[in-house]
């Protein structure tokens, strides 16, 4: 009889040699547990699947008589062209797009190269239909804005996406000799992000997917490699003590949101507007940080961040007095609430933390009396036009006083 040991061993063997091989072109990615748990529904679509992870969602399954009239609509806008160009245009970048999955695609070649096809052209007819001035007065989604709104949040999901190089080789097919329609990335833009023309840094950056997109959108338009020999910072305050430490806040209408900066004692915060979805989307660019980019965190260290400026429901009246957050949903708790939760079960590096020299001035300026005398100042005394003439005539008749005395001092002595 073979030793168990050796049967085990071959048994393990063969395993490890029918290993699919691993790809670095991965980047699209199932949520880690850790982070789905504290809230899932902003991961799982609501309304539409795209791509292998949620396909054949028996809840999501209405949309997919809608795919084939999106495909039908945008076959019929290039009459040279049919289903065939874009089903074996799709099929020869078989491999490069199961390449892009984290897991194991079971899915056959038809199954896969279907299911590209008929989300990619989805998508892109999706957009040309949002860009457009004219809808099908039979559209089952635009002539109803709550589902147009649901998709677009649906397709800003890190597990609902197929490559962006896919939905590119879709669109130059069907507009190859069209001048008059836009660039596939100036019509990313109108729809995903709502401007009207390509971030130059657009043209030398590859972009992987949609969520990728939007990722590179809000990064800083300057950035280098963060690598601090000396970690020794700190976060700051709550954004109400720092206020009281002589901080002065001013909202910043960039709306790159990541984009802060603090110079000469006045920290400006681009203002995020909260929407029903903004949380959806904050929780999947963190997630495809955490799983694509855990050495350049932008958006996992601006959460971070802002967590630490909002200790209670007090420091969120003053970002929100400050206009530094437009909240139109919800209330204060429900602001707190969300970026209490947003970071948890994050990671970052201190190394490479991209606000920790904004953290390290912040404290070093509330640590100087004299900024925090102004401050004093400033707020209890020169916060209203009455306050500050009181102030002023008290102090006014305080050197009169002390002039009057010095002068009947003088007398006194001749």
């Amino acid at each position: 009889m073979e030793d168990p040991i050796d049967e085990l061993a071959t048994t393990i063997m063969k395993k490890c040699e029918t290993l699919p091989p691993l790809s670095s072109k991965c980047c699209i990615y199932r949520i880690p547990r850790n982070l789905r748990k504290i809230n899932e529904n902003s991961y799982t679509p609501s309304l539409i699947s795209i791509g292998p992870f949620h396909r054949g969602n028996p809840s999501l399954h209405a949309m997919e008589e809608q795919k084939l009239r999106y495909l039908h609509r945008f076959i019929q806008r290039n009459g040279n062209r049919d289903l065939e160009d874009y089903l074996t245009a799709s099929m020869k970048w078989e491999k490069e797009a199961r390449d892009s999955y984290l897991a194991t695609i079971t899915l056959s070649s038809i199954e896969f190269t279907e299911m590209l096809v008929l989300d990619g052209c989805f998508i892109i007819e999706f957009f040309l239909t949002w860009q457009g001035n004219t809808i099908d007065h039979n559209d089952r989604i635009f002539h109803r804005p709550a589902l147009s709104q649901a998709v677009l949040r649906d397709l800003k999901l890190l597990e609902n996406q197929i490559p962006l190089f896919i939905l590119e080789i879709l669109y130059n097919i069907a507009f190859e000799d069209n001048k008059k329609v836009p660039s596939f990335l100036k019509l990313t833009c109108e729809c995903m992000i709502g401007i009207g023309k390509v971030p130059k840094h657009f043209q030398k950056t590859k972009m992987l997917h949609l969520v990728d997109f939007l990722r590179t959108y809000y990064l800083p338009p300057e950035r280098e490699e963060i690598c601090y020999e000396n970690q020794d910072w700190d976060f700051p305050d709550g954004i109400s003590e720092l206020y009281e430490s002589g901080v002065t806040l001013k909202v910043d209408k960039d709306d790159k949101f990541l984009n802060i900066k603090f110079e000469n004692g006045i920290l400006y915060i681009p203002e995020l507007m909260l929407e029903n979805h903004t949380e959806s989307q904050l929780r999947n660019l963190v997630a495809f940080e955490q799983c694509h980019y855990p050495r350049e965190s932008y958006v996992v260290d601006y959460v971070l961040f802002l967590d630490s400026l909002i200790y209670d429901k007090k420091d969120v009246d003053v970002l929100v007095n400050h206009g530094v957050i437009l909240n139109s949903p919800g209330s204060s708790e429900d602001v707190y609430r969300l970026f209490s939760n947003i970071s948890k079960g994050t990671t970052y590096s201190r190394g490479s933390f991209y606000y920790a020299d904004v953290c390290r001035r912040l404290n070093e300026y509330c640590k100087t009396p004299w900024n925090r005398w102004k401050a004093i100042l400033r707020q209890d005394y020169f916060n209203n036009p009455w306050s500050m003439i009181s102030t002023i005539a008290a102090i006014v008749l305080l050197i009169l006083t002390v002039i009057q005395t010095y002068c009947d001092i003088i007398q006194l002595q001749y």
